[in-house]
């Protein structure tokens, strides 16, 4: 196909779509951020001892004793947490608060 001489509407149209079409797919924000950024560090995720509300439960639970009425997530100590709702054995409502980053109990 001459570009000089073209006198078919639809493929010079077309050709456009796909020169756009491929613009935009180069300068997509997936493409992006798979590419390593040499001059931006990226934040460090911290490793958490305690990662769920059933996990944080059970150690509340053994620790305690009684029911687990609730578990919610919370900041605890500044970071990611939970806080538990549990009723004691001897009728007691209290919360305990979980740190997740470090696995501490306490109220």
């Amino acid at each position: 196909m001459s570009f000089n001489r073209c006198n078919n509407p639809k493929k010079v149209r077309l050709f456009a779509n796909l020169i756009v079409l491929l613009g935009l797919s180069l300068s997509s924000p997936i493409l992006q951020a798979k590419q390593p950024h040499n001059n931006r560090q990226e934040p460090q995720q911290t490793q958490l001892v305690v990662r769920s509300g059933n996990q944080a439960a059970q150690m509340v639970k053994s620790r305690y004793g009684g029911k687990v009425l609730k578990v919610e997530n919370a900041k605890v100590g500044g970071g990611p947490g939970y806080r538990v709702k549990l009723l004691t054995e001897n009728g007691r409502i209290i919360y305990v608060s979980v740190n997740a980053s470090n696995g501490q109990v306490g109220q």
